[in-house]
């Protein structure tokens, strides 16, 4: 039986090329496990940076924290989070993983408030350096909890630049990279080339397109032929088992 988690992970996974220099940020389980899935099997040329501050680690096992020691372990290197900014700007990172309280049809996204700024119904932890990485490197956005609180048509602020208002307008503000793909507990969705639209890519095995509407606030464009996501093969799966014997896979559905 293959989780959520794992499914997403492994969807996560294949995003990253051979030879991508890629970022996992804070509080980001995830895709941590994903980097590490994609380093051991078919990106093994692939640079990962974390933040501990490390590069390429090779862990018996990932910690709970993003930044815990753990992610130290015969790394190749040991770099300062502020050099790896450094490179994005120099448009050396080719890849970065962030996550939502609210994205919307464009791909832009919410860290910072719920409700009004000035007096908001929920102060998020918001953003970090998401303005700045989303403006230049191309970025793949991971939702646990695929819902209307969370696909919504306004955002209450933009604290992450996807299209914007869609079409060219992110080109035409001299913006780099945007968002590739959005990965949920529901499907895969990608972005149409000339309206930037969220599209759908695959629904995940046992979802029916019924769910994914009913949880998306906005009008998702729908291709004809819809396609299945492909589940993680037995020897990924044993290899999340072994990296993550603690099941912090699943931190992120734990329900509150």
């Amino acid at each position: 039986m293959v989780s959520i988690a794992e499914l997403m992970i492994t969807c996560m996974a294949r995003e990253i090329a051979d030879g991508d220099m890629v970022l996992q940020g804070l509080y980001s389980p995830m895709p941590m496990i994903a980097c590490l899935l994609a380093k051991n099997f078919h990106a093994p040329n692939m640079v990962y940076f974390n933040t501990a501050d490390t590069i390429d680690p090779e862990p018996d096992f990932v910690p709970f924290s993003t930044a815990g020691p753990k992610l130290e372990e015969r790394a190749v290197a040991y770099i300062p989070l502020s050099d790896v900014f450094d490179l994005a700007q120099r448009k050396k990172i080719d890849l970065i993983f962030l996550g939502a309280a609210q994205i919307d049809r464009y791909g832009n996204t919410n860290l910072s408030v719920i409700g009004d700024y000035k007096k908001p119904k929920v102060r998020l932890p918001g953003g970090a350096a998401t303005a700045h990485l989303c403006a230049i490197i191309p970025t793949i956005i991971w939702i646990p909890n695929h819902n209307r609180r969370v696909f919504v048509e306004k955002l209450d602020f933009i604290t992450g630049q996807g299209y914007l208002k869609g079409g060219q307008e992110r080109k035409i503000k001299g913006l780099d990279g945007g968002p590739k793909k959005v990965i949920t507990n529901l499907c895969v969705l990608n972005f149409d080339e000339e309206t930037k639209k969220m599209r759908i890519e695959s629904i995940h095995p046992g979802v029916e397109l019924k769910e994914v509407i009913e949880n998306t606030g906005f009008d998702l464009i729908i291709p004809e032929n819809l396609k299945v996501t492909k589940l993680p093969t037995e020897r990924e799966l044993k290899f999340i088992e072994k990296i993550d014997p603690h099941k912090v896979r699943n931190i992120e559905f734990t329900k509150r």
